[in-house]
């Protein structure tokens, strides 16, 4: 999947903590191979969570996002800060989110670019995927719209409660070096970690890997579905 060839990665995040949850391993094998990783986080926002006794202020959270891109090695932007719309991307005009994320993959031109699944109970992340599915259409050359050649959907461990069962046909395999750097990152994330037997929670991420990991004979993997691949 990576290899000399390969500009850059694209990865675009609904909210703080999904590009380590999803792409985590990736971004860090990105940056072993001098691969520029950018991130879109989509909105992050002050808010209450289950799990936490206090409200997350705004600063907090850009700050674990730094800290994030600190240990994953990727560049970072937010569409929408301190606007209210975190779980709320559903309220937007698609076409907004589209031209949003057309404007970043042309003006960045990446050659892989990573999408949170379709299949997903959380409105956000849907959102995101449709907008990003409808920006990254294929048009010919000459039109002045960049083709990317590799489009993938990441795996997040919510997904265990998707209607349909996740797929993966693109996996990376990972050492537990790249692990590490993934759980990490995640743990950057002091707001937004839990413990066991939370689906998010560290322990769960690893478990995952090691099932990713197995179905390739590999000790860790992250597994991705394919919506375009171009040789």
């Amino acid at each position: 999947m990576l290899g000399t060839t390969t500009r850059s990665l694209l990865v675009i995040a609904p909210h703080g903590d999904d590009e380590a949850l999803g792409a985590g391993a990736l971004i860090a094998k990105c940056e072993l191979l001098k691969v520029p990783a950018h991130v879109v986080i989509v909105a992050t926002d002050a808010s209450n969570h289950y799990g936490l006794a206090r409200p997350t202020t705004l600063e907090e959270r850009l700050a674990e996002i730094e800290d994030s891109a600190r240990i994953l090695g990727f560049t970072f932007e937010v569409l929408f800060a301190g606007r209210d719309k975190l779980e709320r991307l559903d309220t937007l005009p698609l076409r907004e989110l589209v031209d949003a994320i057309e404007r970043i993959v042309d003006a960045r031109a990446p050659d892989i670019v990573v999408l949170p699944h379709g299949d997903d109970y959380d409105q956000d992340h849907v959102a995101c995927f449709r907008a990003g599915h409808a920006a990254l259409r294929p048009m010919p050359a000459g039109t002045g719209k960049h083709l990317v050649r590799a489009v993938l959907t990441y795996e997040m461990p919510k997904l265990a409660w998707a209607l349909q069962p996740f797929r993966p046909t693109i996996y990376l395999a990972a050492d537990a070096g790249l692990l590490e750097r993934k759980c990490a990152a995640i743990e950057a994330y002091r707001s937004q970690v839990r413990p066991e037997p939370h689906i998010r929670s560290v322990a769960n991420v690893r478990r995952l890997a090691a099932l990713r990991g197995a179905e390739i004979g590999s000790e860790f993997a992250e597994a991705y579905h394919a919506l375009r691949w171009v040789l």
